[in-house]
Order: C-alpha cells, then sequence, then structure tokens
C-alpha cells in the first residue's frame, strides 16, 4: 500500500517538472508571431 502511494507521488512530481510551460504561454507565442510578421514588413490592424 505505501509503495503504491510512493509510486503515484513520483509520477505526480514527474508530471509537474514535464509542465515548465508558463501560464501565459499562449499569449506569449502570439506576441512572438506578430513581432515575427511586422520584421517581415506585414502589419496586423489591430
Amino acid at each position: 500500500m505505501q509503495e503504491k502511494k510512493e509510486k503515484e507521488e513520483q509520477k505526480s512530481q514527474e508530471a509537474r517538472q514535464e509542465k515548465k510551460l508558463s501560464e501565459t504561454w499562449a499569449q506569449d507565442a502570439l506576441g512572438d508571431l506578430e513581432d515575427w510578421i511586422e520584421e517581415q514588413g506585414i502589419y496586423i490592424r489591430q
């Protein structure tokens, strides 16, 4: 029983380590994409 709890805890810790994206990753990616588009000489209306 104790071993099962330890394995579950280890799996949850590994899952947390894999989630290193910030909470605003989507907005950050959109901002980077818009910056790149503007660098290409294309301006998007906001």
